[in-house]
């Protein structure tokens, strides 16, 4: 939710028809929607590292490969997507087009996110992606110790990933950049020591916002051991939470991991019952043009079609999609039952509607 607070009401209103259509469409629910206010483009499926979270780690079946700028550009011209995040399973700077890819969004007027794990940040590579000019940049630190950082960013070396980051937020601040600079978390039994740490570095370092998710199973990637914790550290990290969120200016947003260690025995059970607005705004497409309901699908267990061959729009809206949707409607099962992503926070800006009598007559989530 709070990449959505940090834009601007003034870009929103460049596509005011877009984001009117997703909102009813959002509200509606129906098999087909409209074209979507976001994408997750996967920029990448090659990476340096050997995270132990990740599913590439842990090998996929599917194909790997960089998004090429030439069918970027085929799904974008069509569907002018307003909010474009190149993130997947890789490294985007391992991506040669990278920078080609994020200017000419940029140029089209598109908000852009790219995740990055911050080991390829040299010169030359900072002044590239600042001068691409992205909205966002998000770097994955999973841990501020040597020890507990390399144990699970296996490959990256603690020391040069700090001093990248803070060469990329001086270069920023130097030329003047409206590019915000994000740390991301992802808390596992490696790092839980490390998170109250991790807050007093981003808030010291420069960093914009701080975000944050539990590491979750997908892919090949059974990650339910890495969220095994100590009671009684839990509650230790609560209460830091509770007094340290009082001494920062930076932004903090990791509702998703108060909210797995405010009640961990039942976590996924709650979250089978939350509402999920993805598959009306918010598609996620492979390198090589497959449309899946969302990144969590990282191993191509749903396609619903490949954009690059058949168009977006058909692919966006054919049987596979629309049946999904019926489905999700119903409950999240299976992979969608991993998931931490929460969107209640739409389901109630939208709620006033649900119980005005006949107009909810028009939406599915009646």
């Amino acid at each position: 939710m709070s990449l959505y607070e940090a834009i601007p009401a003034t870009k929103l209103i460049r596509r005011p028809f877009r984001v009117l259509s997703n909102v009813y469409h959002a509200f509606v629910s129906g098999p087909k929607t409209g074209k979507p206010f976001k994408i997750k483009f996967e920029s990448s499926t090659l990476c340096n590292l050997k995270c132990v979270m990740c599913p590439l780690t842990r090998g996929l079946n599917r194909e790997k490969g960089v998004l090429k700028f030439e069918n970027f550009k085929k799904v974008f011209d069509e569907i002018k997507v307003p909010y474009l995040n190149l993130t997947g399973l890789g490294e985007p700077l391992m991506n040669p087009e990278i920078f080609k890819i994020i200017k000419y969004a940029r140029k089209k007027g598109a908000l852009v996110k790219l995740d990055s794990n911050a080991t390829l940040l040299n010169e030359e590579n900072i002044r590239k992606l600042i001068s691409a000019d992205p909205t966002f940049i998000s770097i994955s630190i999973d841990g501020v110790t040597k020890k507990s950082y390399e144990s699970i960013r296996r490959g990256a070396k603690f020391e040069k990933v700090v001093e990248n980051l803070k060469n990329l937020v001086s270069y920023r601040n130097r030329t003047g950049s409206k590019t915000q600079i994000h740390l991301f978390f992802v808390l596992q039994k490696n790092n839980i020591k490390d998170l109250i740490n991790f807050i007093k570095f981003g808030d010291s370092v420069g960093a914009d916002a701080l975000n944050g998710n539990i590491a979750i199973s997908f892919g090949k990637a059974e990650n339910k051991d890495r969220i095994i914790f100590d009671r009684k550290e839990i509650e230790k990290i609560k209460k830091e939470l509770s007094e340290i969120r009082k001494k920062i200016k930076v932004s903090l947003n990791i509702e998703n991991i108060e909210d797995y260690l405010n009640s961990p025995d039942d976590q996924q059970e709650r979250m089978a019952e939350k509402p999920c607005y993805y598959p009306w705004y918010n598609p996620c497409i492979t390198w090589d043009g497959y449309v899946v309901p969302c990144d969590i699908y990282c191993n191509n267990e749903i396609v619903f079609g490949n954009a690059f061959k058949e168009g977006f729009m058909n692919v966006w809206n054919n049987k596979k999609a629309q049946d999904f949707r019926k489905n999700l409607i119903k409950k999240r099962e299976g992979i969608c039952a991993r998931c931490c992503i929460d969107e209640s926070f739409i389901y109630n800006k939208l709620s006033p509607f649900y119980k005005i009598p006949i107009i909810n007559w028009f939406s599915y989530r009646r």
